[in-house]
């Protein structure tokens, strides 16, 4: 299963993205948009990477069948919260994905990185790097359970999984990276909470610039404490209306 999601749902992607922007770079200058043509195959193996390990699918598909099945009793008795539980389970099944994600750094480790710059400064891009992963991943886990909440309320959840599948490609730069947009709807491309789970990271990773940093943090926090009261409020209104016999 791993195997086959990883090359229908990564390595075949990459090389359409391959094919398509060497054309376009042996048309035009070296540098697209601040994007050398190296640079975007990196930032296309990285967020469609992330894009895989960064995906709450199952998530809103187990929360959907808890709630139409009756099952929630079953987790919401124990000394966890629920939250809890399925924060931990996302985190287990999302180890896999992080294996391709190594394999492309060490390519670009091995490629690109300027061995002058001292072991220091490898040891502070490595726990940038680790800082930016981690919080991705909280950031989609909460977005995704955020949505996955509408299952109090809509029964069919393709409906929701539709709308984050679409989201995650469109808003979240695998399609095409934020900068690339024209200007009127650049704002929402570069703000929403998708760019910080997937496109953002993968620009960092390849140019590893500090400012991106900063922005990704920040953004990212205020996402999360978003998406958690948000949670915590549906949770409360969503559960009164919840009976063991479904949802």
């Amino acid at each position: 299963m791993f195997f086959t999601d990883f090359v229908m749902g990564t390595l075949s992607p990459f090389i359409i993205q391959y094919l398509l922007w060497s054309n376009i770079f042996s048309q035009q200058s070296e540098s697209i948009n601040g994007f050398t043509l190296n640079d975007m195959m990196y930032y296309y193996g990285f967020a469609l990477v992330i894009s895989r390990l960064n995906n709450g699918y199952d998530l809103i598909q187990t929360f959907s069948r808890h709630v139409q099945n009756g099952e929630l009793e079953v987790y919401i008795t124990k000394p966890y919260s629920y939250l809890s539980q399925r924060l931990f389970t996302f985190f287990g099944e999302s180890i896999l994905y992080l294996l391709p994600l190594f394999i492309v750094f060490l390519i670009k480790f091995i490629t690109d990185y300027p061995v002058e710059k001292g072991l220091s400064v490898f040891i502070i891009s490595v726990l940038m790097i680790i800082s930016v992963i981690v919080l991705s991943q909280l950031l989609c886990f909460f977005l995704s359970f955020s949505i996955a909440i509408m299952s109090f309320w809509v029964i069919e959840y393709n409906i929701l999984l539709s709308f984050i599948i679409l989201s995650s490609s469109l808003f979240g730069g695998v399609l095409l990276p934020p900068s690339f947009w024209p200007d009127w709807i650049l704002p929402l491309m570069k703000y929403n909470p998708f760019r910080f789970i997937i496109s953002a990271p993968a620009e960092f990773f390849v140019k590893m610039n500090s400012s991106l940093f900063k922005e990704i943090i920040i953004g990212g926090v205020c996402y999360l404490l978003f998406f958690y009261a948000f949670i915590n409020s549906m949770w409360k209104k969503g559960i009164k209306n919840y009976n063991g016999a479904g949802g």
